[in-house]
């Protein structure tokens, strides 16, 4: 784990940092003599994250770990009970470890779950549009439009 300590004179070019991470989608750094390595947007969000705090004169740890939840950490950020996320890893949509006896969920596992249950409600609404488009441009639609 590395402590980087904020400097004053790093407030300007922090804060041009920081909204420059912020305001432009595709962001390449560049070293002497080096070619342009694209910074992907999870690369310019841990940046500007940090730039905003040097820029604020705070403190950034920076270190990389394996963040575990317990099931109720991890229900708590997907919205929904303690019972049902144990219904999601039972069934396995949602892997986990038992390390002793509670289980425990990795932050990328329930993430990546949470962008493939977005993605699967955004297929099942579209159909629902669709079905209803149909059903509305039939001449006798049995809605009731009284």
């Amino acid at each position: 784990m590395t402590v980087l300590i904020a400097a004053a004179d790093d407030a300007p070019s922090a804060t041009a940092l920081a909204e420059t991470l912020a305001a432009e989608a595709d962001v390449s750094v560049v070293a002497p003599g080096h070619t342009a390595i694209r910074l992907t947007p999870p690369l310019r969000a841990v940046l500007s994250a940090a730039a905003r705090a040097f820029a604020d004169g705070k403190e950034v740890v920076v270190g990389a770990h394996e963040s575990y939840l317990t099931t109720q950490e991890a229900a708590d950020l997907l919205g929904v009970s303690r019972p049902t996320m144990v219904k999601l890893l039972e069934s396995g949509q949602v892997p986990f470890e038992r390390p002793g006896h509670h289980r425990r969920v990795r932050l990328g596992d329930l993430a990546a779950y949470e962008v493939a249950e977005r993605a699967r409600r955004r297929v099942v609404l579209d159909q629902m549009a669709d079905d209803f488009a149909d059903l509305s441009r039939q001449p006798e639609s049995f809605v009731d439009t009284r």
